[in-house]
């Protein structure tokens, strides 16, 4: 057969007559699945010593079953020194750990036996998933849903990705009120398929009046059962849910093996495959499964604004469409008593697909770009975090430059290391008050900078040639050889300044994607040096980068002031300068003299101009609160750091009311009236006016609920949501209202849906939200809380 292109969406590996090969799933460009098998050897690295035996020892070892099957001497780099290693093979991918320990017992230092075999075969091909690769290969016959072929060779050509054929999969299952959870007993409803031009609810209960998209079937079983059928016949290349790690995936896998069902939906005929523990997950050989709330916990949360990762706020933040609704715990009753009223779970069983569906092709220019970026897998990168992509993406370089990757820590060395800090950055702490004419200025991604001009890296610390110490430290970096990590980083940011020149006067969103994964991506690497459990951890690396930070943060500060401006606030990477009797181009004219003298790829930009600003203090001192802010810019646009609008534990009025008063004394300068509206809300508090969804206490649970040594509020709304049958884990998103009565608050909470608007404890939310939310604001303006608090009647606005 001539070569043809390929775009490769999923890999897996099998054992084929005692030989491993990778399984290369995908599409061709006329959209056709298929499969292409290649032939790979797993290995690993070991370097010797003085003491090690000869390497033909090595060639006859065998552990558990495993043997090596060749032993080739390397020429690489490790911690960017030169060294002569071996590069073993195994049998076997699953003998790569045995045959290292072994290796290991004989003296010799062992590294990247714990590289995954696809990973490693997708790194030493060069390959990347999504994009178009070219196949030599040869048609063979084997069992499976899809044309298999055999490679000769497989050659990345470009960076194009093909359309995927997405189908967005939600269930409802039986339970209610006081019915838990139960994949034993409770059956599956319905489920629910949503593709282009693909809408489908299958479910075993008929009713009249059906809508067109429903399909009835005689039973759970036969439900399960087409549902499988409809999954090969619709050929998706993604998969993908909303909780469906852990829900709906493998609440349909263990409803099959009840009724003995085959749910051979992989395109190797495969079940699904399940991995337990802290990274649940639900594999398809062949097709991608990506579940949208792992997406939005690990890859979107730092940009999403909403508190919740409920599908009904994450969808209506990112689609501007929110959930039908509809009273789902009636669902059950409905279902035994009442079927003809079924239509509405229907549909909103197929809207949640829909959801779900549109969230993944929203956010699929970002995964393809962290695929690009990476060069792993959808179904991997869909689940890492940041710190993971990180370390994956120096994996996927070190093996690029012929770089023997580090080890994982030990459990003793991982705790040692937790031990350490570095010094933070310095704060120039700001004097309370209100202020007119601030510049803002802020260096260009400031810590990834300073490791990229300073060659900030393991194999650059303090070599021979070089002798400048890093400021305040009694160490040095070399500024003759570029080292690994900073020239990754500097190659980060210079692509991203690529990307963003092609951006002016473009609406590409993969372009979009591009330069944020670009961006985020490069101010990760900072924490990752620090991070305990990485593999390039190095704390004099992280400790020199603040150490910079602080000396460039001062540096400017005092420039400013020869300048002329007043400072007054500076944290991190940012400077905010008051412009006095000085104009605009004066603070545009000290950012151009400031980057005269930085090195390498370091910049000051000059962020904004605000007309007001306001910052407030600590309770404890008279000191400005590090970075408790609110500025106001010339279109009126407010930004706020610091305040309770940013946080959770407070409930909608509180958050709500802070945001107006500053916009108020911001924009409008009219502290009276803001007074006069806190005064209001108080009111209609006390007289139990204010709406239920205004009180509303949001609260991230951090733990198990048996967990928590102490039970606060929002554990004691866990344990009532839990006693209605709601599933309630880490992470998940409590709400409650406090109710009148006597007690501990947390003997006062009600879930929202059980609470009538007259058992609120309206003195409550006076006391503990609204008053705490803007009593620092007016504090700076000279009203502290009783006056806060005096009827209109009792108080002048004199003191403004």
């Amino acid at each position: 057969m001539p070569k043809f292109a390929f775009f490769i969406l999923d890999i897996t590996y099998h054992i084929l007559d005692g030989v491993p090969a990778v399984f290369l799933f995908g599409s061709s460009e006329s959209g056709e699945q298929c499969c292409v098998i290649v032939d790979f050897k797993p290995y690993f690295y070991a370097i010797g010593s003085t003491n090690s035996p000869d390497i033909s020892i090595l060639k006859n070892l065998s552990s558990d079953g495993f043997s090596v099957v060749g032993v080739e001497p390397v020429d690489r780099l490790f911690l960017e020194k030169p060294v002569n290693a071996l590069k073993i093979f195994s049998s076997e991918p699953r003998g790569v750990p045995f045959l290292s320990k072994s290796v290991r017992d004989l003296g010799f230092r062992t590294f990247e036996f714990d590289i995954p075999f696809v990973r490693r075969f997708l790194f030493d091909s060069k390959i990347v998933p999504l994009a178009k690769v070219v196949v030599d290969a040869e048609s063979i016959v084997m069992n499976s849903r899809v044309p298999v072929f055999r490679a000769k060779s497989v050659e990345h050509v470009s960076e194009d990705v093909s359309k995927l054929r997405v189908l967005g999969v939600d269930i409802e299952s039986y339970g209610g009120p006081g019915i838990p959870v139960d994949f034993d007993k409770n059956p599956i409803l319905m489920i629910a398929l949503k593709g282009e031009n693909f809408d489908k609810v299958i479910t075993w209960k008929r009713f009249d009046n059906a809508p067109s998209f429903v399909e009835f079937v005689a039973g759970e079983a036969e439900m399960i059962d087409r549902f499988a059928r409809c999954i090969n016949d619709f050929k998706p290349d993604v998969i993908t849910g909303y909780y469906s790690d852990d829900f709906d995936i493998p609440y349909i896998s263990h409803r099959a093996k009840k009724y003995k069902i085959s749910l051979s939906i992989g395109l190797d005929h495969s079940d699904i495959s399940f991995s337990t523990g802290a990274n649940s997950s639900a594999k398809i050989s062949g097709i991608v499964h990506v579940d949208m709330l792992r997406v939005a916990k690990r890859l979107l949360a730092r940009s999403l604004h909403t508190d919740s990762f409920k599908l009904d706020d994450v969808a209506s933040e990112m689609l501007g469409m929110k959930k039908i609704d509809v009273n789902l715990s009636s669902l059950t009753d409905v279902w035994d008593n009442h079927s003809e009223n079924l239509s509405i779970f229907c549909e909103y069983n197929l809207h949640d697909a829909r959801l779900v569906h549109d969230l993944f092709v929203k956010v699929y220019p970002m995964l393809v770009e962290l695929v690009k970026i990476i060069g792993l897998p959808l179904f991997d990168i869909s689940r890492m975090s940041f710190s993971q992509l990180v370390e994956w993406f120096l994996l996927r370089n070190a093996s690029l430059r012929g770089e023997i990757a580090p080890n994982k820590p030990s459990f003793h060395e991982e705790q040692l290391r937790s031990e350490k800090r570095f010094v933070g950055a310095f704060v120039f702490e700001p004097t309370p008050g209100v202020y007119d004419n601030i510049c803002v200025f802020d260096y260009r991604s400031l810590y990834p900078s300073i490791i990229a001009s300073h060659n900030i890296s393991i194999g650059s610390l303090r070599c021979d040639c070089c002798a400048v110490n890093v400021p305040g430290l009694d160490f040095h970096f070399c500024q003759k050889k570029k080292g690994f990590i900073s020239s990754i980083i500097e190659d980060l940011i210079s692509r991203r300044a690529r990307v963003k020149v092609m951006l002016k006067g473009s609406s590409d969103s993969f372009l979009r994607a591009r330069s944020e994964v670009l961006k985020v991506l490069a101010n990760s690497f900072y924490g990752y040096l620090g991070f305990a459990p990485a593999r390039w951890y190095c704390f004099e690396c992280g400790e020199a980068t603040t150490a910079f930070g602080r000396y460039y943060v001062k540096r400017a500060i005092g420039k400013a002031q020869d300048s002329g401006f007043k400072v007054l606030y500076s944290d991190t990477d940012s400077l905010f300068l008051l412009l006095g009797e000085k104009s605009e181009q004066d603070a545009v004219n000290f950012v151009d003299g400031v980057n005269k003298d930085l090195p390498g790829i370091m910049e000051l930009e000059y962020e904004n101009f605000y007309p007001a600003g306001i910052f407030v203090s600590v309770k404890s001192s008279g000191a400005g609160a590090k970075k408790k802010y609110a500025l106001v810019d010339k279109k009126g646009v407010l930004k706020i750091r610091g305040f309770e609008t940013v946080r959770r534990n407070w409930s909608p009025i509180a958050k709500d009311l802070q945001k107006k008063v500053l916009e108020i004394v911001l924009k409008d300068k009219n502290p009276g009236e803001a007074l006069s509206m806190i005064r209001s809300v108080v009111s209609d508090l006390r007289s139990n006016n204010i709406p239920i969804s205004e009180v509303t206490i949001f609260t991230q649970l951090q733990k198990n609920i048996d967990e928590y040594d102490n039970i606060g509020p929002h554990v004691a709304a866990a344990q009532k949501m839990k006693a209605k049958g709601i599933v309630v884990r880490p992470g998940t998103i409590i709400k409650y209202v406090v109710v009148k009565g006597s007690g501990r608050i947390r003997d006062r909470v009600g879930l929202p849906d059980e609470v009538l608007l007259k058992d609120y404890d309206g003195e409550y939310y006076v006391a503990n939200q609204v008053i705490p939310s803007v009593e620092n604001i007016f504090a700076v303006l000279g009203i502290d809380r009783d006056k806060i608090l005096l009827d209109s009647s009792q108080s002048t606005l004199s003191g403004f």
